[in-house]
């Protein structure tokens, strides 16, 4: 089973699911904010911005089906050329990331201050002009906080990771692994529906 029809299948019992989920309540949110490259010469910080629907299964776990843009900055680069050092600039490139996160902690938006942790899931794809675009299974890890104004709108302030597994595009037949690293740092609202306590 490839990762598109795992992710797939999840996304569907998250449907068969999600009419049995805790006082049927479910949230729709959008975020944005800062994309963080870590050690990537070639890039530097960028963009993030997403959307995102939340559909609690109990009162501290929630799936959330989400896709994500990532903009890398583009880099300055020290290049020796002949013997000549020259500035060049590297273009930082974007990702396309939709997936599942899996939020432990208080998940449910009502009245107050509520935090989680998350975990995630997606198939993403990294784009740059000059070498071939690269689809991979992600991971995401992160940590959420969030400061419900009323039962239906919530505020929220994110840190996430996303590891991107690649192979070296510019050589396919290389056994050699890698991975990027991003991190986000978001802002973002929710907007929930289905009863309140």
């Amino acid at each position: 089973m490839n990762f598109k029809t795992a992710v797939a299948l999840l996304l569907l019992a998250i449907l068969l699911i999600a009419p049995q989920a805790d006082a049927y309540r479910f949230a729709v949110g959008a975020f944005a904010g800062l994309n963080i490259p870590v050690a990537q010469e070639d890039a530097e910080s960028g963009s993030a911005y997403g959307v995102k629907a939340r559909l609690p299964l109990t009162g501290f776990l929630a799936v959330e089906p989400n896709y994500t843009y990532l903009k890398n900055g583009d880099a300055k680069l020290l290049v020796d050329v002949n013997g000549w050092n020259e500035d060049m600039t590297s273009e930082g490139g974007t990702f396309n990331s939709f997936g599942v996160d899996l939020l432990v902690g208080n998940v449910m938006g009502y009245q107050g201050f509520g935090a989680y942790g998350i975990v995630g899931l997606s198939t993403a794809k990294f784009e740059r002009t000059g070498i071939p675009s690269n689809s991979n299974g992600s991971y995401w890890l992160g940590l959420g906080f969030e400061y419900a104004v009323n039962d239906q709108i919530s505020l929220e302030l994110r840190g996430k990771a996303i590891i991107f597994p690649y192979d070296d595009p510019s050589n396919p037949n290389s056994s050699d692994k890698g991975s990027r690293k991003n991190g986000l740092l978001t802002v973002g609202v929710n907007y929930f529906f289905g009863f309140t306590q």
